[in-house]
């Protein structure tokens, strides 16, 4: 009996050590398999969890253990080397969650976010790098609830390639996602999750946020004014603003009710990279973000067809010694996308590239036939320049047709033109047709007072020929204009030897109509006609007509002038004599 009661005993402890055994293994096992598998992964693959915690991607008793450490797969670093080759740089993003903070839970909390580097000693191991992004998270928190984040730090080219990354929080945190992405310096607060984008050398939340940035971009990067929605426009004589130093300029921003972010190229101005300083409206703003131009696009002449897309306030100072191409520099108006600007050296180029076109497009005697090149060199087409997408196409083509020869600089504005979709390729050969925009031009030969009147002129010419909203409101204004008055200004054209405008052209009158009502201030409308009025030869060709725009004070001209004044400011903010929002204030 003693010994069948011992022996069952004997059994009994024997499964039961079985049974431990197994458990501990399955454990073991467990353990070891949830140390090397994550929630969060890149490129289809999970990340290399190197803690407990990363397993679930929390941290929730910070004084028992605060940080998540992930190693990169292989895949997952040949992907960043990958994008540092194309891009120039990378970055790698997080998102953060902070559950609602206790009242209790008083004091500071930091911060860390990085890379992780293998260790130097050959043991597997890996270590964050010196390079960081810190701060406090108790300067985060909402009374709201949760809060959310992003954090990113970029990493360029030269340097040994991440192992991993890391995120140490003295507060319970949730890491929500992590991702590479394009190279961005700056913050950004206008969406549900705020982003703090850092350089390659890392700093804090709340610190200098461009430090480093000139370590990330191979060429003069934009700067992204990010701005909130505005409740009020103002008026076009009281227009709401926003001020801000870059170094050495200080920039106005005139704001508009559509009006996200405004796009400064650093090119444009006399440092890219410098200190960040608000001013006026200080609270508009609700980013600023450094990111990296349009790679460039060159014909094998080396002529650039990558614009700049800016607003036309920063190209008439443009620095000549950031140009891309000695010929020209070539824009994008960031209000109206599409309208192409070349900025040339020098009118002698100027007329090499469109002088002939101007012939076939407009001049009165020569519509629709082709110059020759003596003709090009020794005649002189305008001081500025605009065309529509269709006369383009057309003088191509034509060229095309008639196998006539277009000297190199035109054909370099061909492949301009077709690379940015301006005009495009027929389906016959040697044939063109209309795209989407139009191109202006003025020249740095001509004096700063008449470039300021050129940009204004042409660029209303880019809004007529690509906004149909525009043309009609400028069709409606015309058809009920004052009879003499447009006799009047018909004359003129007519006269004026440069100019010699078809009088038969219906769209070029209609055209013109309107940038010359809205070249100038509103303010200077009367004294502009009325000046033209006094002109001897007009005086001496139409009298009558001359002094009907004495007697009544141009005042046809002014009141159709504040009509399309009207339509501008609300659609563009923009005004008569003015189509920019942002203007260097330097002395």
């Amino acid at each position: 009996m003693y010994l069948s009661m011992r022996k069952k005993l004997v059994d009994v402890l024997f499964v039961l050590l079985t049974v431990l055994f197994f458990l501990g293994a399955a454990y073991f096992i467990a353990d070891n398999f949830f140390r090397t598998s994550t929630v969060l992964g890149l490129n289809g693959e999970s990340f290399v969890a190197l803690n407990r915690q990363s397993v679930k991607a929390r941290v929730t008793d910070p004084s028992k253990n605060s940080s998540l450490y992930y190693k990169f797969t292989e895949n997952q670093r040949a992907h960043l080397e990958n994008l540092m080759h194309r891009q120039g740089a990378a970055a790698l993003r997080a998102v953060i969650e902070l559950p609602q903070r206790k009242k209790s839970d008083v004091g500071t909390h930091p911060f860390e976010f990085g890379f992780s580097y293998a260790a130097k000693d050959g043991s597997g191991s890996i270590a964050p790098g010196r390079a960081m992004v810190t701060g406090d998270l108790s300067e985060l928190d909402s009374k709201d609830g949760a809060v959310t984040f992003a954090v990113s730090i970029c990493i360029v080219p030269g340097g040994e390639v991440p192992s991993g990354f890391f995120v140490h929080g003295t507060r319970p945190y949730v890491l929500r996602s992590v991702q590479f992405t394009e190279p961005l310096v700056g913050w950004d607060k206008s969406g549900d999750v705020p982003l703090y984008a850092l350089g390659p050398d890392g700093g804090g939340l709340h610190g200098d946020y461009l430090m480093g940035a000139e370590k990330v971009f191979g060429s003069p990067p934009e700067l992204v004014l990010i701005l909130e929605q505005l409740e009020e426009p103002g008026t076009w004589r009281n227009q709401p603003r926003v001020t801000f130093s870059y170094g050495k300029d200080t920039i106005a921003v005139r704001r508009t009710m559509r009006q996200p972010e405004v796009r400064i190229q650093t090119a444009g101005l006399s440092a890219s990279y410098a200190k960040f300083v608000p001013g006026e409206n200080a609270s508009h703003i609700r980013g600023i973000m450094l990111r990296r131009s349009p790679p460039v696009s060159t014909l094998e002449s080396g002529a650039v067809v990558t614009p700049y897309v800016t607003d036309l306030g920063l190209i008439m100072t443009w620095p000549r010694k950031n140009w891309r191409y000695k010929d020209y520099e070539l824009y994008e108006w960031e209000e109206v996308p599409h309208v192409l600007f070349f900025d040339f050296a020098s009118y002698k180029v100027q007329n090499q590239y469109l002088t002939r076109l101007a012939y076939f497009v407009e001049k009165a005697g020569y519509k629709g036939t082709l110059v020759s090149d003596d003709f090009v060199e020794n005649r002189h087409g305008y001081n500025a320049h605009d065309y529509k997408a269709g006369d383009l196409a057309a003088f191509f083509t034509t060229a095309a047709r008639q196998n006539f020869r277009l000297n190199a600089r035109e054909q370099d504005l061909c492949g301009i033109l077709l690379a940015n979709g301006v005009i495009l390729r027929g389906e016959e050969s040697g044939t063109y047709l209309p795209g989407e925009g139009a191109i202006v031009s003025f020249s740095r030969e001509s004096p700063d007072y008449l470039r300021w009147e050129f940009l204004a002129h042409e660029s209303w010419h880019g809004i007529f020929f690509t906004n149909p909203e525009f043309r009609a409101e400028v069709s409606r204004i015309y058809d009920a204009f004052d009879s003499k008055c447009m006799e009047f200004l018909q004359t003129y054209w007519e006269t004026y030897p440069s100019l010699g405008y078809d009088r038969r052209d219906d769209y070029l009158m209609r055209n013109e109509f309107m940038a010359y009502l809205m070249q100038q201030n509103i303010r200077s409308v009367q004294e502009y006609f009325l000046a033209k009025a006094g002109w001897q030869q007009l005086n001496a060709r139409c009298p009558d007509l001359t002094d009907y725009v004495r007697q009544t004070n141009a005042r046809a001209f002014l009141k159709a002038a504040e009509e399309l004044n009207d339509w501008a400011f609300r659609h563009y903010g923009f005004a008569a004599g003015r189509v920019s929002l942002v203007s260097l204030q330097n002395p």
